[in-house]
């Protein structure tokens, strides 16, 4: 479901709940003043069970500020967790690609070929558009991933106890372990469980703001909808796959365009000395 859907069905549920308490009120004034006979309305109304009720919305409401602002720093936490982890997956890629030099020619061409491909499939992996998308292109990962570790595995075969086999390993086991953690971390979302609690509290506030302004519609209304947004916006950080507001892939594009420009080096080639006849 789209989220300007899903933020406008929250709104409609909050305005239904409002018209709720508002109704609630208007019969409860209706069989007091019946009550109490046409006498009633002569009497003054009660300072202090006015302020009774002001007091109850006001820490209603307080109260739902409260749960919004925390789900909102929750879900803003784990997008900066997203952000640091495409820069630091790039880091990593960048100097496994850098420390291919130490392999042969041959061997570290191979593995910048490989990670060429690996770094279009972090790519797409950052621009899928819905969950199904993102687990196909992971999958798409863990297969170059494992073909990245084979061919790094035939390039140190002739060194391997040597210290700069141990560079090699240790940069590519990085970005490979950095990958599973971004996955992990786009899986990561708000428990339903809150969200369920969430709505429920939102559509009770909205209800005793009904019964308690119900002489001021417009500023409740306009009240509700600032607080059906502020929820959209915290699914809409909650969602990096479906939302709006997707994490900046500037480090990894960088990486990409950075990696397509470089150039093999020449193949040497062995000089041709002619014979004199």
């Amino acid at each position: 479901m789209p989220l300007w859907l899903l933020t406008l069905l929250f709104f409609v549920a909050l305005m239904a709940a409002r018209e709720v308490g508002l109704r609630l009120r208007l019969r409860r004034q209706q069989a007091s003043r019946g009550l109490a006979g046409p006498t009633s309305s002569s009497k003054p109304m009660d300072p202090g069970g006015a302020k009774e009720d002001g007091f109850a919305m006001t820490s209603v409401m307080g109260l739902l500020a409260l749960l919004i602002g925390f789900t909102f720093s929750l879900t803003l936490g784990r997008y900066d967790e997203r952000r640091d982890l495409v820069l630091k997956e790039a880091n990593a890629i960048g100097t496994t690609w850098l420390r291919t030099d130490l392999l042969d020619p041959k061997d570290g061409e191979r593995m910048r070929e490989v990670l060429r491909r690996y770094v279009d499939a972090r790519v797409d992996f950052a621009n899928a558009r819905d969950a199904g998308d993102e687990t196909q292109q992971f999958a798409q990962t863990v297969s170059l991933q494992n073909e990245l570790w084979s061919v790094m595995r035939q390039g140190i075969a002739t060194f391997r106890d040597n210290p700069r086999a141990s560079l090699i390993v240790s940069t590519t086991n990085e970005a490979i372990d950095l990958a599973a953690e971004r996955y992990a971390a786009r899986q990561d979302h708000i428990p339903p469980r809150i969200l369920r609690l969430l709505l429920i509290f939102a559509v009770l506030s909205a209800g005793l703001v009904g019964y308690e302004r119900y002489q001021q519609r417009k500023a409740t209304a306009l009240l509700l909808l600032l607080f059906s947004l502020a929820v959209g916006l915290v699914l809409d950080l909650d969602l990096p796959s479906t939302g709006a507001t997707s994490v900046p892939q500037d480090p990894m594009l960088d990486l990409q365009r950075s990696l397509h420009q470089v150039t093999p080096p020449p193949t040497p080639q062995m000089p041709v000395v002619s014979r004199a006849p």
